[in-house]
């Protein structure tokens, strides 16, 4: 599960054998609907059938993974999670003023510089500017196109989660999300935490290398 400032195309390269990109509504390839309520969770549910598999979830993606191994634990034996928020987190002033600036750009139709904020404020890697620009542009086409409403849950029950967990965070990631990664350590049962270094808030992007051995060595893959 790609990040909220990506899509399907952040996992290209990246060495994982045997996984598959799930793409949510809205981004990339997948536009949302025309109209009405979408909900990421259950579309990853419907994508997993019976089960059970592994989720890898990056940033957003990873809350949505959070969202599936809650509410249906027996479909979930393995997650990863790269950098994922926790929504009732009590963010920081950081935090609070880039969504203003985000909203403020997109109500006034400046997806491009919008596009630009995210890649400016996530990034710690410069060279990859372009390319979480390119995705996260076409992001913001597809929402401002569609009149469709996403939904999914503000709290999740960590403690519900029975699937064997790796909370995996980049060292130089925003103090929030460094802050939450400690959190879902400490309240997922069966997690262990692991730090990425070099590495900000997508290191699947930043350090694909050091992110997918992580990954590979927790997967036994």
């Amino acid at each position: 599960m790609h990040s909220g400032v990506c899509d399907a195309r952040m996992w290209d390269g990246f060495d994982l054998p045997g996984a598959r990109a799930h793409e949510m509504r809205g981004y990339g390839q997948t536009p949302p609907p025309a109209e009405g309520e979408y909900s990421p969770a259950d579309d990853l549910l419907a994508a997993l059938g019976d089960g059970p598999a592994a989720l890898v979830g990056a940033s957003f993606g990873g809350y949505i993974c959070l969202e599936v191994a809650a509410r249906r634990p027996e479909l979930v034996s393995e997650l990863v999670l790269l950098d994922a928020p926790l929504f009732d987190h009590d963010f920081s002033d950081e935090i609070e003023r880039f969504d203003e600036r985000e909203t403020e750009l997109l109500a006034a139709g400046n997806v491009r510089e919008a596009a630009e904020l995210n890649a400016d404020f996530w990034l710690e890697d410069p060279s990859l500017r372009e390319r979480v620009i390119e995705m996260q542009e076409r992001r913001f086409e597809l929402e401002l196109a569609s009149e469709a409403e996403m939904t999914g849950d503000d709290e999740v029950d960590l403690g519900a989660i029975t699937a064997r967990t790796l909370v995996a965070v980049g060292e130089l990631d925003k103090p929030d999300f460094r802050a939450i990664a400690e959190r879902l350590a400490r309240e997922i049962p069966n997690a262990e935490l692991a730090v990425i270094e070099g590495a900000g808030h997508l290191p699947a992007l930043e350090r694909p290398e050091e992110t997918a051995r992580l990954v590979r060595r927790f997967l036994g893959v």
